[in-house]
């Protein structure tokens, strides 16, 4: 199993994160975790060189319904970043809505490799890390 640098969770609910990142921690996906509770403060992350405060993300987990800036516009902002700043991440878009216009958006939007239901678990981590990094 691949073991990745960096894992991004950018989500407002911090119940989901904590959920999350116990179930990154326990299965050894990820050497960081870096956790975002608005997307203002994950583009700060995202625009700012590497380093150990500021690990560059291999994966992100994006909520979708969040105060101030939503996803969809997180991912407006994120198109507009330094293709350098944007290199290597693979965004994973979470939310609890089924709904079918957010479903068709995310497959529409060249940024999104999956849309995927809120919590994601081990074996889905265990699916899509092989899947982006192999």
């Amino acid at each position: 199993m691949t073991t990745l640098n960096c894992i991004m969770l950018i989500d407002d609910d911090h119940p989901t994160n904590v959920y999350h990142r116990i179930i990154i921690e326990e299965g050894n996906f990820a050497q960081h975790i870096v956790i975002k509770q608005d997307a203002e403060a994950a583009l700060t992350c995202l625009e700012a060189e590497p380093s150990e405060e500021h690990p560059r993300p291999n994966l992100i987990f994006l909520d979708i319904n969040m105060p101030r800036i939503n996803g969809w516009e997180f991912l407006e902002k994120y198109e507009a970043l330094n293709p350098e700043k944007r290199e290597g991440h693979v965004v994973v878009m979470l939310s609890t809505s089924a709904n079918p216009k957010d479903l068709r958006r995310a497959a529409e939007n060249p940024w999104v490799e999956e849309y995927h239901d809120k919590p994601f678990s081990e074996e889905y981590l265990k699916e899509i890390i092989p899947k982006c990094f192999s």
